[in-house]
C-alpha cells in the first residue's frame, strides 16, 4: 500500500499571522511535521499550501510541493475535505500516483509519538474494517458553556458545585494526527468514516498552536531540553 504524509499549511491565518512558519528553536513549524513524516518512512511527504513562500520553506526542509492549492481549497472557510478534493484532483492532473492511505500532519502540532503513529498505519493496513485512526489524548471532562454570561454545565453535575472527574468519566481531544484511507469515493464531509480507532497518546502531543499564547507555551517546552519533551520532537 502507498502511504503519503500530507502537511496542510495554508498561509492565511488571521489570529496569528503566518502561524505555520513561525520559528521555534530555529525551525519553522512545518519543519517539525516534515521531519516527523520522514522518520515515519512514508512513500512521499507532500506539503499542501497556497503560498509560494511556504512552498519554498517546505522544500528546503525536505517536503515535495508539486503544486499549489486551488482557490476553493485556500479560502478561510475551507475544510479538510476541500483540501482532500483538491489533492485528489491535482494528483490526477499531475499524474501522481494516488495513495491508499494518508497521514495528516497538521503543522500546529509539534509533538508526536513516532511508534504510536507507526502502529496506527500498520493497524489500518492490516485491518480493513477500520475506516481511519486518530491519535487522542485525555482532556478535561467537566466543561461548561456560557449562556448570557451564565455558566451551564455540559455534563451531569448532579446539582453539585464540585464533582470528581472520575464521576464524569474520560473524554478525549482529537485532531493532532489522523490516518485514513484515500480514494475518489472518500472525499466528502465524513472522510474519516464511522469506524475510527482511537490511539491514546501523551497529553503533550495534544498541544495545538492556535494563537500566540499557545505558541509561547510550546516554544518554552521545545526549548526546555527536557527528556520527556525531546522524545516527541523531530
Amino acid at each position: 500500500m502507498k502511504v503519503y504524509a500530507i502537511v496542510p499549511a495554508r498561509s492565511g491565518s488571521k489570529g496569528f499571522k503566518n502561524k505555520n512558519v513561525q520559528q521555534i528553536n530555529g525551525s519553522p513549524l512545518i519543519a517539525y511535521s516534515i521531519r516527523f513524516a520522514q522518520a515515519l518512512g512514508c512513500d512521499r511527504v507532500i506539503c499542501s499550501t497556497d503560498s509560494e513562500v511556504y512552498r519554498d520553506i517546505a522544500e528546503i526542509h525536505g517536503a515535495e510541493v508539486p503544486f499549489l492549492r486551488s482557490d476553493f481549497a485556500a479560502r478561510d472557510t475551507a475544510m479538510e475535505q476541500d483540501v482532500l478534493k483538491d489533492l485528489y484532483e491535482k494528483f490526477i492532473q499531475y499524474q501522481i500516483e494516488v495513495p491508499d492511505i494518508i497521514v495528516w500532519l497538521r503543522p500546529t502540532f509539534v509533538f508526536r509519538d513516532l511508534e504510536l503513529i507507526q502502529q496506527g498505519i500498520q493497524t489500518l493496513i492490516q485491518h480493513p474494517e477500520y475506516s481511519s485512526v486518530r491519535t487522542i489524548c485525555e482532556t478535561e471532562s467537566r466543561l461548561y458553556r456560557l449562556e448570557d454570561g451564565k455558566l451551564i454545565p455540559t455534563f451531569d453535575d448532579q446539582n453539585k458545585s464540585m464533582i470528581r472527574r472520575q464521576d464524569v468519566g474520560s473524554r478525549y481531544k482529537v485532531y493532532s494526527t489522523d490516518i485514513f484511507r484515500f480514494n475518489k469515493e472518500n472525499l466528502g464531509d465524513d472522510f474519516l468514516g464511522r469506524n475510527v480507532l482511537g490511539l491514546v497518546t501523551d497529553k503533550i502531543c495534544g498541544l495545538d498552536i492556535d494563537d500566540e499564547s499557545d505558541f509561547n507555551i510550546v516554544k518554552c517546552l521545545v526549548e526546555s531540553g527536557l527528556e520527556d519533551v525531546k522524545k516527541y520532537l523531530f
